[in-house]
């Protein structure tokens, strides 16, 4: 691989592609099939129609026809898009149309480089084939640049790879889907206190830049609003998020962006409405393709978003409906590792019970822990997905939280000791996360039974003895500190703000200024959340502050 890689480094930057080692030097190597490189789950399904990408990516492909080249391009729009199943079926029509197509294969594995025992076997074969391709003078120099790209990210990481797309750029300083490449692998993130760092501040200056050089394009805009969906404030890019779906009206994964952007922002009827959208997209791509659950992922992440959202707006009557006919999709046993099946798994299933968790009426705990599958039905799938550890840990938790509620002190301590126990042994599961491509789903669970953990040890103190409840304090201003924004526009794993926690806490304590700047804070990381506006309403009536009570404007 190194010798490859050097050889592939200098025909792209300096070598012609005729000076190549003569092809009968080479031993003979018999290449997978085009078959091969194709997931099944794509096999199963029929010839995807061509989607009107307004203001969308438009390139030349090196593709003996025309039709190869239209699929190509589409299945990139997608990859673009974050709708990789769905690009998964144009490049793989590209392949059969022209099984010597450079930008497919490499598209193909874009698609499906997520680890997963459904795709694994075709990536390598989509590889095997890119590369023999590429040692074939195969594809424009451009195109050569792509696959480069994507070894480096391979070999080194997103690093190495932004590096190698830079090069391209330099290259080709037109080249509008390289310099997005290039941000998407070179961003920073924001840091622990929400401030950007430097390399996401660089990131997003080439982007709006891109933006300027072509207002008309949607690339450089989703590109832009997808590094920036984890920000502190999404405010000011609100408007964006919306300029986006009018841009291009009709694509399911944009409105799921835009819902969540809406979500973060406070307005949370808007973000339901942007997530119905994209429902009725996806379901209506469901109905004309008949596509099963287990590759329905995006349709499964949205209406869990969708329940948030609800939950948010204090709708928790439609949120837990929702939240069960969603939880009770079906799951195809015979595909445990699909991106549908882990998203019900680890979102839909148990979605009742943080729906219950955040509303936390009299006999909640006991009906969430009634929501939870139960460890039988999730047996099936222990070697396939480490789901099961977010689940347990939900149902140790609630347990503890039932036997605090009922006064039940020490088995209450037994069960939140079994917690603790829990989440020590899931830590060691970080490494087999990244493996089974579960990394994302696993930080975010461990982050949230972080929380949860917290919590409870608050809640403990409070049910017990006086001069033990100034340590619950301390254990609500950790759960606070600990929750943090999700990732990858997911549905948030806990539905309470923390904070708002802390807020009660102090107001029980008769600390009504603590409290009131406690809700603030609970408002600043879920804006407009019906419960805390309701608290800190309250709280500035108590403090003698009518006039601040009556800006809060409670709408249901």
């Amino acid at each position: 691989m190194p010798k490859l890689l050097a050889f592939i480094f200098l025909l792209f930057v300096t070598i012609p592609l005729h000076a190549q080692e003569p092809e009968e030097t080479r031993p003979e190597v018999e290449l997978p099939s085009i078959d091969d490189c194709i997931p099944q789950s794509v096999k199963n399904l029929g010839e995807p129609t061509i989607f009107p990408f307004r203001k969308g990516l438009v390139t030349a492909i090196s593709a003996a026809s025309a039709k190869a080249q239209i699929h190509t391009v589409q299945g990139l729009n997608h990859l673009h898009g974050g709708w990789e199943f769905e690009a998964t079926r144009h490049f793989a029509v590209a392949l059969k149309e022209d099984p010597n197509c450079l930008m497919a294969h490499w598209g193909m594995i874009m698609a499906i480089l997520s680890p997963s025992p459904e795709t694994d076997a075709n990536r390598l074969a989509a590889s095997q084939r890119m590369l023999e391709l590429v040692e074939k003078g195969a594809g424009t120099e451009l195109e050569r640049g792509y696959v480069y790209g994507l070894i480096k990210y391979i070999e080194g990481g997103p690093r190495e790879a932004e590096v190698a797309f830079r090069k391209v750029v330099e290259k080709y300083p037109g080249e509008v889907q390289a310099e997005i490449f290039a941000s998407l692998f070179g961003r920073g993130g924001y840091d622990e206190m929400g401030s950007i760092t430097p390399d996401q501040e660089g990131a997003e200056k080439r982007l709006e830049d891109l933006m300027k050089r072509d207002p008309g394009s949607a690339l450089p805009l989703h590109a832009l609003l997808l590094i920036r969906a984890e920000a502190p404030d999404l405010r000011p890019s609100l408007g964006l998020a919306r300029k986006l779906c009018e841009m291009v009206p009709d694509y399911a994964p944009y409105f799921h962006l835009l819902g969540h952007y809406e979500w973060r922002c406070g307005e949370h009827e808007k973000a339901a409405a942007s997530f119905s959208r994209a429902s009725k997209l996806y379901l209506n791509w469901v109905k004309q393709t008949n596509c099963p659950p287990a590759d329905s992922e995006g349709w499964i992440r949205t209406e869990c978003y969708r329940v948030a959202a609800l939950a948010s707006n204090g709708d928790f009557e439609n949120a837990l409906a929702s939240a069960k006919i969603i939880a009770n999709t079906e799951i195809d046993p015979e595909r445990p590792s699909a991106s549908g099946t882990r998203q019900i798994l680890w979102d839909a299933k148990t979605l009742p019970a943080r729906v219950l968790l955040r509303r936390n009426a009299d006999g909640d705990h006991e009906k969430a822990l009634l929501s939870l599958p139960t460890p039988e039905e999730m047996r099936p799938f222990i070697n396939h997905s480490l789901s099961y550890w977010w689940v347990d840990g939900i149902r140790l938790n609630l347990e503890a939280q039932r036997l605090i509620s009922k006064g039940n002190l020490e088995e209450a301590r037994k069960a939140m000791e079994a917690l603790t126990v829990h989440g020590q042994a899931m830590s060691k599961k970080q490494t087999v996360s990244m493996a089974v491509g579960e990394r994302s789903e696993w930080g975010n669970s461990f982050r949230a039974l972080e929380v949860l953990a917290a919590e409870l040890r608050g809640d403990f103190a409070l049910a017990g003895p006086p001069e033990g409840w100034g340590s619950a304090l301390n254990w609500f201003r950790a759960a606070t500190d600990r929750q943090k924004t999700v990732t990858l526009l997911s549905t948030p794993p806990l539905l309470t703000p923390m904070a708002m926690r802390l807020g009660d806490y102090y107001m029980a304590r008769n600390l009504t200024k603590e409290g009131i700047e406690a809700y603030i804070e609970a408002l600043s990381a879920f804006p407009k959340d019906h419960e805390t506006l309701i608290r800190l309403k309250k709280a500035y009536i108590k403090n003698n502050q009518p006039a601040e009570a009556d800006k809060i404007i409670i709408t249901n």
